[in-house]
């Protein structure tokens, strides 16, 4: 909450301060700070502000989210630990593919994942 009141109160005072209206919010997953802006809407209800994912921290908490899945005991033990050796390669694989995203155009929305399940979806494909 702390957090997000603070990037509220920065928006807020964005245009006294700097003459500037921020339109984009790069982001960590946590849609506390989004959500809190939508409430406040620092410039008013006609102006959509844009959460962008800041690619190392969906890649850390991908990487999270894996460990947490392979952790779970309910799942095979073969499959958690081919899940937790391949972590990094996994890593690797996404920053490809958005690299090659960006580059290319081919899939412009790989630059927007925010499910873990599209991303380890991506993963196995890209082998």
């Amino acid at each position: 909450a702390m957090e997000a009141d603070g990037v509220v109160e920065g928006f807020s005072r964005s245009i006294e301060m700097h003459g500037l209206k921020y339109n984009k919010l790069i982001g960590d997953g946590d849609s506390s700070v989004l959500k809190k802006l939508n409430e406040v809407l620092p410039y008013g209800p006609d102006f959509f502000i844009e959460k962008i994912e800041c690619r190392n921290h969906l890649l850390r908490n991908f990487s999270q989210k894996l460990t947490a899945l392979a952790n779970k005991t309910e799942f095979p033990i073969n499959l958690r630990k081919f899940i937790l050796s391949q972590i990094v390669r996994f890593r690797s694989d996404v920053t490809k593919a958005v690299h090659n995203s960006e580059k290319n155009k081919i899939y412009p929305s790989l630059n927007k994942l925010q499910n873990s399940d599209q991303i380890l979806l991506i993963a196995f494909i890209t082998d």
